[in-house]
């Protein structure tokens, strides 16, 4: 009787793990990338147009046609929230008035280097300018989903002069692209958006001739590159020892209650090794009140570590009080419950990643 029940045991535990690694290697290999992200608020300054509106058209905004073309990413932080990239930017128009090579900024960007605007004249009456930018950005990146988490690089160009009744940006949708040679390591590169938009400001930061709240609105490009994870094995990667440090503490059903210290060790073992692969991951990312996924499967093996020491302990307690077989069959019930509720959890939490 008891064979067969150890057998039973073992064939639940077998099935429900190749259930779970089914289930997960679909969920971790399927991921998607994410959809373009809106275009962030940032406060800035209004410009003085007073000498622009002298040389521009009143009551007609100038269209400036503007494109990005992605070099590199050099380097892409989660704990910095911060990224270094490595573009050209050109400029399209035809008012001989502008200079938009010269006005622009990046918002939540400190540019580290800019080459000199190379400047001609096309047919048409049109002028052309573009330069190479490197720029290091701010971006406070979403590690809900961490480590099935997908990505978006946005650089966002401003016009800093001109009023959108001056001067409006039109993004190069087709011309706008990223090097086939751009690369982040564990990072697979999923495609690039680049539209047009407007940015309102509600202050007269400062200037007593205007209203209080007076809005002022500016022209934007952004960019947006998006990057996904590749493939699952730096999920894995990231969670097998964890994984292992359960299995270990699981393997407390099969000791006898009388054995104390193997009994209890190993439980507290694999609750220290959880702490530390838990410390080790948030390392890598910000500190935040965010709870991640990775932090989801750590509470989860946190909370299967304690019931394999807290049944222990009561299995001990039967065990010393002549309640012998009433502690066996509470051990071969954990046998299986334990380890098939840990990968039910596992799953489910992997599953509704997003």
């Amino acid at each position: 009787m008891t064979t067969r029940l150890g057998r039973k045991a073992l064939w639940s535990i077998a099935v429900a793990a190749v259930a779970a690694t089914v289930a997960t290697t679909a969920r971790v290999w399927a991921a998607e990338a994410p959809v373009p992200a809106p275009v962030q608020d940032s406060a800035k300054p209004a410009g003085d147009d007073a000498d622009k509106s002298q040389t521009l058209e009143p009551g007609k905004a100038d269209p400036v046609v503007v494109g990005v073309y992605v070099n590199q990413v050099h380097e892409f932080s989660l704990r910095e929230n911060s990224f270094t990239v490595d573009f050209y930017v050109w400029f399209r128009w035809k008012n001989p008035a502008l200079k938009p090579y010269e006005t622009f900024s990046v918002i939540d960007g400190r540019i580290e280097s800019k080459t000199d605007a190379v400047v001609k004249d096309l047919p048409g009456g049109e002028k052309h300018a573009y330069l190479r930018v490197v720029c290091k950005i701010t971006k406070f990146f979403d590690t809900t989903d961490y480590p099935l988490d997908n990505h978006q690089l946005t650089i966002v160009i401003e016009e800093e002069d001109s009023e959108t009744h001056l001067v409006k940006y039109v993004a190069d949708e087709v011309n706008s692209a990223a090097s086939p040679a751009i690369k982040l390591n564990g990072w697979v590169f999923a495609r690039l958006n680049t539209v047009g938009s407007e940015q309102a400001y509600h202050s007269n930061f400062g200037d007593t001739s205007l209203p209080t709240g007076n809005e002022t609105s500016y022209a934007r490009v952004t960019t947006a590159v998006s990057f996904t994870r590749q493939g699952g094995t730096f999920f894995f990667k990231l969670f097998f020892g964890l994984w292992i440090c359960c299995a270990i503490a699981f393997t407390v059903f099969w000791i006898r209650p009388s054995d104390v210290d193997p009994r209890f060790g190993l439980g507290v073992g694999a609750l220290f090794a959880a702490i530390a692969s838990m410390y080790v991951i948030a390392s890598s990312l910000p500190d935040s009140n965010v709870i991640t996924l990775a932090d989801e499967l750590h509470l989860i093996a946190f909370a299967f570590i304690f019931v394999t020491i807290a049944q222990s302990t009561l299995s001990l307690y039967w065990f010393q009080t002549e309640r012998e077989a009433k502690s066996k069959s509470f051990d071969r019930l954990f046998r299986v419950l334990c380890p098939v509720g840990y990968i039910v959890l596992n799953v489910y939490a992997i599953l509704h990643v997003g």
